[in-house]
């Protein structure tokens, strides 16, 4: 049979462990949770690159338009200018 000391020393031992594995669990859950917001801001951040890729390529697009359409009315002036 164990002595009270032996047993109290047993207890303290395994409070110790507990309170380890507790603060090791509460790492790894602070870790999981800045991981979690790490990954959550950078597909935030993908998302909104897209986007604006997709705006500027829209924003090219319509300029490239205008610009056929001015070039368009120019050569419709210079012919109508070498009819007269």
């Amino acid at each position: 049979m164990k002595s009270y000391s032996d047993l109290k020393e047993d207890l303290e031992q395994r409070r110790r462990e507990m309170q380890s594995k507790q603060k090791k669990q509460i790492e790894d859950r602070k870790k999981k949770a800045v991981s979690y917001r790490e990954i959550v801001t950078s597909n935030m951040e993908k998302e909104r690159k897209k986007v604006q890729k997709q705006r500027e390529k829209e924003a090219e697009q319509k300029q490239a338009i205008r610009a056929r359409e001015a070039m368009k009315q120019e050569l419709k002036r210079e012919i109508e200018s070498e009819k007269t």
